[in-house]
């Protein structure tokens, strides 16, 4: 059963605060799928730690997925036209059971350690490509499948889903369409994973729908700005972004542990 009110707001949602509650979510939605509309994730980096300052994480993790899967399908359509999902398939299907296994292991095993050696492998990395060490990646499906596990397992366990995929899509210089095409394919297959996941378990009983429309809304004119935003940057300034957010996110998780 789906639920209408907002428990957790304070005041009544027909209150002027409750009211402003919705476009605070939505703009800052907004804000998050902005940047991953330019650079093809990082979304999470703005709106999780803002979002949970208004909504529980047990709400709002469930609901971030559905929007983490609408957000996907929408960049995967306007770049549907460099997608190459034959080529990127080890991939996905590395995706899919590395976070099945992390979303076991994130109830059954301690992370704490691993979370912190996640953080470090992922700040140590982008800090390399930033200072412009030349790194290089074999796409082949045995190293496809390698960071898909690695990927989905850290989206599923550690919420670090992103960095490892976007260093390994960088070492193999993907031109800015097909990087962001294939990270949006990748996120669109671990979101629908998350999502029939965290349906199994129940975690969808006391989603507002207010709530969820006023994320949804955010979400895509932010990754439609963003995905315009994103043509006019220069390439240099695009590659220095991405970095910035692969170092931002380990930083933010080594902090968290």
């Amino acid at each position: 059963m789906i639920a209408l009110s907002i428990p957790f707001f304070r005041d009544e949602p027909s209150s002027n605060k409750a009211i402003m509650d919705y476009y605070l979510i939505a703009l800052i939605m907004f804000a998050g799928a902005f940047l991953q509309g330019i650079t093809g994730f990082g979304s999470g980096l703005v709106a999780v730690p803002l979002l949970s300052l208004l909504i529980p994480l047990t709400l709002l993790t469930p609901m971030l997925s559905v929007i983490n899967v609408i957000l996907a399908l929408y960049l995967a359509w306007l770049l549907r036209h460099y997608l190459s999902l034959q080529r990127w398939f080890p991939l996905f299907i590395g995706g899919v059971g590395g976070t099945l296994a992390g979303n076991y292991a994130l109830v059954h095993l301690p992370l704490a350690s691993l979370q912190m050696g996640m953080a470090v492998f992922v700040i140590t990395a982008g800090l390399l490509f930033w200072f412009g060490v030349q790194v290089q990646a074999r796409a082949g499906s045995i190293q496809q499948g390698g960071v898909g596990l690695l990927s989905g397992f850290a989206n599923g366990a550690l919420t670090l889903g992103g960095p490892p995929v976007v260093l390994f899509l960088t070492a193999n210089r993907l031109d800015r369409s097909q990087f962001r095409a294939t990270l949006a394919a990748f996120f669109l297959v671990l979101g629908c994973t998350n999502v029939t996941s965290f349906s199994l378990q129940g975690r969808y009983a006391e989603i507002d729908l207010l709530t969820l429309l006023a994320l949804i809304i955010g979400a895509l004119t932010g990754a439609y700005g963003g995905h315009r935003v994103s043509s006019k940057l220069p390439e240099q300034w695009f590659r220095r972004l991405t970095l910035l957010l692969v170092i931002g996110a380990g930083v933010m998780v080594l902090l968290s542990s």
